[in-house]
């Protein structure tokens, strides 16, 4: 369901399903804001090279831009609500504390009730208010609670690489450069990538940049000026690639 407020929508479901296998979600990032809320199960989130381990009752709340796999540690029955929002659906004084690092919280069983029978309601946007205010409360328990994810330690080849990768969005990214600033050979700085994240640094480096023209699409930038800022001097390759990966995200 889309709840739609005056100036953001909210993407709100709520999903059941059996896990038969350890991959639920391939990696991924969004332009918004994510929540991931366990009704039931037991799931790792990868994200940015950090693991969040979530179970019932637990929230995550992702910051957007975040590249993200989500696995399952046991068999059974995964319940769970999603929700992508932008921005403008949380307050001001609060965005600051979400904008780069995720945070999980604990939340009662009501609200993760609450947020299921909205979901399952048919006029979404006459309780879009209530939703959002649901997401609010969740933010603030967020910033007052001690933090119950089991995360690795800090990564600090996977630090160093994100980091750069990050800082040069707007460049024409080579993986000579990436791998000499990691101070290894290329085949090695490949292979360690993908083996640590999920995905090759390729794939990393293209939807990281599609993640962020999104964003900057959304906000009214004209696309030619889109392409040039996530580093593409070719207008027609970038238009390809992003029509092509809108056309699978909205599958």
């Amino acid at each position: 369901m889309i709840c739609s407020l005056d100036k953001c929508d909210i993407k709100i479901e709520y999903t059941e399903s059996p896990v038969a296998e350890p991959i639920l979600w391939e990696s991924h990032c969004h332009a918004q804001y994510e929540m991931i809320a366990v009704a039931e199960g037991d799931i790792t989130v990868l994200l940015e090279g950090q693991n969040y381990r979530l179970k019932k009752n637990q929230i995550l709340i992702i910051p957007p831009l975040c590249y993200h796999s989500v696995t399952a540690n046991e068999k059974g029955i995964y319940r769970r609500i999603t929700a992508l929002f932008g921005v403008d659906a949380i307050p001001n004084v609060l965005r600051a504390e979400f904008t780069k690092t995720a945070r999980n919280t604990e939340c009662s069983s009501k609200i993760i009730d609450n947020l299921k029978e909205f979901c399952q309601k048919e006029n979404a946007s006459f309780y879009a208010p209530l939703i959002q205010s649901f997401i609010v409360q969740i933010f603030y328990d967020s910033l007052m609670q001690t933090e119950n994810s089991v995360r690795t330690e800090t990564d600090e080849f996977l630090q160093k690489a994100l980091k750069y990768i990050d800082e040069h969005l707007s460049e024409k990214i080579l993986l000579d450069d990436l791998a000499r600033y990691t101070a290894r050979s290329k085949s090695s700085f490949c292979h360690l990538f993908e083996k640590k994240m999920n995905i090759s640094p390729k794939q990393y480096i293209l939807q990281k940049k599609l993640a962020v023209a999104s964003k900057l699409i959304d906000e009214g930038i004209p696309n030619m000026i889109v392409a040039m800022q996530v580093g593409y001097e070719n207008y027609s390759n970038f238009y390809r690639l992003y029509n092509k990966a809108s056309r699978l995200t909205n599958k």
